[in-house]
């Protein structure tokens, strides 16, 4: 039998999306395309393969009983071309793509950037801001290469290495009536708090571990993004609770105060994740490995610390 990759490529991912619609978009072929492979495939394997059910389009047991020899073979092939492939950063052209999310674009993005351009001028690199249900997907299809920040939860999926720990703070303008003086459980209670319901990473569980010790925050404002949160602080009493190195970067000027939360937190981890079949591939062991000398245990430069 003749082994077509993309007849195979076809076949797992409408064995992952249980739908000829969402595989056509996830392929980036048309859905008369993706229907002529699955004709192919069945008159291959003599076997329907699936069947179209109310529920979407339904694996038959010859299709289960093909999928994980084919995805094992398909991944083994892919690391076969990735080892005949030769990786100069000083030369190379190829495309990368990063997810993170806001924070990160703020506070990791120039510093890895600095060194990614001066070591690779001629790279292609894309910043992504993929939800936290779809990144072990997009890190196995290879849509993403590398996904960068707290992503709780993710390393059942991936491969991945620490870059540090750390813990949140409360910021809010320099003279802040509360602030300025100190903070405590009941002062945090009271404040004016900005809420950022980021759906990108693990942030959004922070008001899950305050409500458990009775510290559930009312917001006077809720964002999807940090970005606008520090202009908003300086110029009112509102106040954010944030990572500590976004506070140090967000005060490099001295226009905020910054207190520790008045409670004891589980530290967060922030990480570099990326998907198993892809650990041998020379380009993406080179930046994820610059991803690890450039920021971990890194603060942003000139924060005079907290």
């Amino acid at each position: 039998m003749d082994f077509d990759l993309n007849l195979m490529r076809v076949f797992l991912t409408v064995m992952q999306e249980r739908s000829v619609t969402r595989a056509a978009e996830r392929l980036h072929l048309t859905q008369p395309a993706v229907s002529y492979a699955l004709a192919r495939l069945r008159e291959k394997f003599d076997d329907p393969l699936f069947l179209r059910t109310a529920a979407g389009m339904q694996p038959t047991p010859v299709a289960f009983a093909l999928a994980g020899p084919i995805g094992l073979g398909m991944d083994a092939f892919a690391d076969a071309l990735n080892l005949r492939h030769r990786f100069d950063p000083a030369t190379s052209a190829r495309r990368f793509t990063l997810s993170m999310s806001d924070i990160g674009e703020m506070v990791f993005l120039p510093l890895l950037m600095e060194r990614v351009h001066a070591l690779a001028p001629r790279l292609q690199i894309e910043v992504v801001e993929v939800p936290m249900e779809a990144l072990p997907q997009a890190l196995k299809d290879g849509g993403v290469d590398l996904a960068i920040g707290n992503l709780a939860g993710l390393g059942r999926h991936t491969r991945h290495a620490v870059l540090f720990s750390e813990h949140y703070v409360c910021m809010a303008r320099r003279g802040h009536p509360v602030l300025s003086r100190g903070l405590t459980r009941g002062q945090f209670k009271r404040l004016d708090h900005i809420l950022v319901a980021s759906r990108a990473s693990a942030h959004r569980l922070l008001d899950d571990v305050l409500a458990e010790v009775g510290l559930l925050r009312q917001p006077y404002l809720t964002l999807p993004h940090f970005t606008a949160a520090a202009e908003i602080v300086r110029r009112t009493d509102l106040t954010v609770t944030v990572p500590r190195r976004v506070a140090l970067w967000f005060n490099r000027a001295r226009d905020f105060e910054v207190r520790p939360l008045p409670l004891a937190l589980p530290e967060l981890t922030v990480t570099v994740h990326w998907h198993a079949r892809f650990d041998s591939d020379p380009g993406s062991s080179w930046l994820r490995q610059l991803v690890v000398e450039t920021l971990a245990d890194r603060e942003p430069p000139d924060s005079g610390g907290i």
